[in-house]
């Protein structure tokens, strides 16, 4: 199995409202966004997909300069926002495997499509 990774970056401002600390407040992130891109089958010149046409499909999705809570239905934590730039690229019909959003240095969440997940609450 081929992987490729593509990588970006976007500004955005978001809040998240119910959260007990200062993330409920209106603030911002630079966010650095990798997504994966898996497949078995290389075409005719060796490639599994060309990286400039991921990366175009990437910054297109990407939701640079806004204020997240305008963009998603959902509250805008890292899992959300992994979850949709996901869905968005599925729905390009590329072969994402995974999407991890970043938010700091320290703090991201990667997302992907398990083929056999846990129920809630644990094994």
């Amino acid at each position: 199995m081929y992987t490729l990774i593509v990588k970006t970056t976007f500004e955005a401002s978001h809040s998240i409202p119910g959260h007990e600390g200062k993330c409920a407040r209106l603030h911002g992130h630079t966010y650095r966004v990798e997504a994966e891109f898996s497949g078995d089958e290389l075409d005719r010149i060796g490639m599994l997909r060309d990286f400039s046409e991921l990366r175009r499909a990437l910054e297109e999705i990407v939701p640079d300069h806004t204020h997240l809570n305008d963009v998603l239905d959902v509250p805008t934590t890292a899992e959300h926002v992994a979850r949709w730039i996901f869905d968005e690229l599925a729905a390009r019909e590329l072969p994402v495997t995974a999407v991890a959003v970043w938010e700091t240095d320290r703090y991201g969440c990667r997302y992907s499509r398990s083929t056999n997940p846990l129920p809630q609450g644990g094994a």
